[in-house]
């Protein structure tokens, strides 16, 4: 299994509008942040999780030209807005793809999209919805030759999102605020090779997890490596990794995690 980091930035990436790169080095190319979105591949099928507004380049710059389905996170626009980008991989072969999403999600993405899932009256004759819908609610599911455990996470006053288990390997929990025992728990019987854990500054705030916070979850998780997503312009790459336990780092746009496969005890031979 491959995972690329695509996108590693908070709501506005970095550098931001208003704020510029704030407390990042320019000089750093990795303090370059998008908005988050990751890609997981395996035996050549691909699953994007979340369309951030930044989808377009993101997918030119990992060469992506197709993929076997979509998963959505929550419906924050920092990781939907990019869902339009996803009309020219399905011209490509004109079948639709799955888009995983709840029901409040869903609900949203087709109010503001809905020419993403279905023709409507108005629309142009060569019009074909590129999207089709497939219910995500917490447990588990098949999706492009991937097992993905879906649960429900606490996004404080945002909400809520998915956090997602791809094979019991790698788990992907992006805009989290808190974590119960019961979830740290099942995070941690995994025994994962890699999480990718929220981390959106050194201060606490009320939507998602502090530095300490990440590196409390990640103590207790214990996988074999982590690393730290969805970051603003206050957490500097290098200073950042400077301050992180060892098999803890960053994350930066265009990261690729290759996963290896679980090994598998050899059968002792009697002769």
């Amino acid at each position: 299994m491959r995972v690329t980091m695509l996108g590693c930035g908070a709501s506005v990436g970095v550098p931001s509008l208003s704020g510029g790169w704030g407390q990042c080095d320019p000089s750093e190319p990795r303090n370059r942040r998008r908005r988050c979105s990751i890609l997981v591949e395996k035996d050549g099928r691909r699953v994007l999780v979340d369309a951030s507004p930044d989808l377009r380049e993101q997918l030119l710059d990992a060469e992506v030209r197709s993929i076997d389905a979509v998963l959505f996170t929550h419906i924050h626009a920092d990781h939907t807005h990019g869902i339009d980008d996803l009309r020219p991989l399905y011209w490509s072969t004109r079948e639709r793809i799955p888009a995983y999403a709840d029901a409040v999600t869903y609900a949203d993405l087709h109010t503001r999209f809905g020419y993403m899932f279905e023709a409507a009256p108005q629309s142009p004759p060569h019009h074909s919805p590129p999207l089709i819908h497939f219910p995500l609610e917490e447990g588990l599911h098949e999706i492009a030759g991937l097992s993905v455990e879906v649960f429900r996470q606490d996004h404080g006053n945002s909400g809520d999102s998915l956090g997602m288990i791809f094979d019991g390997r790698v788990a992907y929990s992006t805009d989290v605020n808190r974590m119960p025992d019961a979830q740290l728990d099942r995070l941690a019987e995994l025994r994962l090779d890699t999480w990718i854990v929220d981390c959106l500054r050194d201060e606490p705030t009320a939507a998602h997890a502090s530095f300490d916070q990440a590196m409390d979850w990640i103590a207790r998780v214990a996988p074999r490596r982590a690393y730290l997503t969805h970051m603003n312009a206050r957490l500097d790459y290098r200073r950042t990794l400077a301050k992180c336990p060892p098999g803890v780092e960053p994350g930066y746009d265009g990261l690729v995690l290759e996963i290896p496969d679980p090994e598998i005890p050899e059968l002792e031979v009697h002769g």
